[in-house]
């Protein structure tokens, strides 16, 4: 089959992929609450209309993860997965439009859900209807997988498929990290929640002295804390590591002494450092102000992923930057990711997993999120070509 047949096909489609991606945005699966099910639901019927085989995963009721099976799996013979996440983040404001009502304007599709990452969905859905029209050629099984939680975590998405559902691959592709498809995700930074607490006393807030201020010891922890040092600083595919104050929750009323205060960090760290390492040095620092300051502190580990890599030069890089050359005429670089992605979980797993796909990477979370048609059509083309160099006789 010739490339210039796979970009008619793509082409053809776009009406469709437009089609499918409204209909995904149309179901609200803000996550929390999730309820994945609903956009699981269009997934199903388009598997149903083409007689795709598939199986919904549910850890909890609602919270549904599907996955549909094109080819045979075989001893010896390549997977390839494919993972789009169904969850969005909660709409917020300042939207030109309903952000569940998909809109057309200037050759883009707007909505909660567009480039983050349904959009996706539906470039992977056409893929996945020229892939099943010509599974006769294929060696090796494709998968294609709706899944949830992204936004919060995985445990009810990716994790719970790897960990619990029997899912395995031998190699994917996760179209989840934007940048007009002119880099590939190869290595992700680590990613550390932490919440901090101070505890004070409690006292009336005309006798300060009669208490202990939760929140002015918290102060001198954040001032601190800006200047904590990393062990790794520098990587040739990475930005510098980073820390983020989240959130700072303290005190009830000006005239009482608060005798509480919580802070949350997030935390991004280079391979080669290490959590405990970042933790332990975070200790030092609050058992050092508990020996100058009448305070006390606690900290509590909320999320804790370490960095991940694959090798720049593995052939899955190869076949996407080739791909990506012949469609965009451009060659998209190996680079790192200060964001997370569920390759995480993958590269956990020993599976080669790589990050590429459409989408602006301001987009993602904003108020008229959006992504362009064209991009996703460029972006299906490019799929079906590396899914046929992987997979075909």
């Amino acid at each position: 089959m010739k490339n210039s047949d796979v970009k008619d096909y793509m082409h053809n489609e776009e009406t469709e992929i437009i089609n499918l991606a409204c209909k995904l945005i149309h179901q609200k699966t803000e996550n929390p609450p999730g309820d994945e099910i609903l956009a699981v639901r269009v997934v199903e019927d388009f598997f149903q209309s083409l007689c795709i085989p598939y199986t919904i995963f549910e850890k909890i009721k609602g919270r549904a993860n599907i996955v549909g099976y094109i080819g045979r799996k075989e001893v010896g013979v390549p997977t390839l997965l494919v993972a789009c996440h169904l969850d969005v983040v909660p709409a917020g404001n300042g939207w030109a439009g309903n952000p569940y009502d998909a809109w057309i304007e200037n050759g883009r599709i707007y909505g909660r859900g567009a480039s983050d990452n349904k959009g996706q969905m539906a470039a992977m859905m056409a893929v996945a209807r020229f892939l099943k029209e010509n599974e006769s050629r294929l060696k090796g099984q494709f998968l294609l997988a709706g899944v949830a939680d992204e936004e919060r975590g995985s445990a009810l998405g990716l994790e719970y498929l790897l960990n619990e559902c029997g899912v395995s691959t031998d190699l994917a592709i996760i179209p989840d990290i934007a940048h007009n498809m002119q880099m590939i995700d190869v290595t992700e930074k680590g990613t550390l929640f932490l919440e901090i607490t101070s505890h004070g006393r409690q006292a009336h807030g005309s006798t300060p002295e009669m208490g202990i201020n939760a929140i002015w010891n918290m102060m001198i922890f954040l001032e601190r804390i800006q200047q904590l040092r990393f062990r790794q600083t520098s990587h040739p595919l990475h930005t510098p590591p980073t820390i983020n104050l989240g959130s700072v929750h303290g005190g009830t009323a000006p005239n009482i002494v608060p005798a509480l205060c919580k802070a949350q960090l997030d935390i991004r760290y280079l391979p080669g450092d290490s959590s405990d390492a970042i933790v332990g040095d975070i200790k030092g620092i609050l058992k050092e102000i508990e020996s100058q300051y009448p305070a006390r502190f606690d900290v509590k580990i909320i999320s804790d992923q370490s960095p991940t890599a694959v090798p720049s030069d593995t052939p899955l890089v190869e076949l996407i930057s080739k791909h990506a050359q012949s469609v965009l005429g451009i060659r998209p670089e190996p680079k790192g990711l200060s964001g997370a992605t569920v390759t995480k979980q993958l590269i956990q797993k020993g599976i080669t997993a790589v990050g590429f796909g459409p989408g602006d990477e301001t987009d993602a979370h904003a108020a008229n999120e959006s992504i362009s048609i064209r991009e996703l059509i460029d972006f299906a083309e490019i799929m079906t070509l590396v899914s046929l160099d992987i997979l075909a006789e």
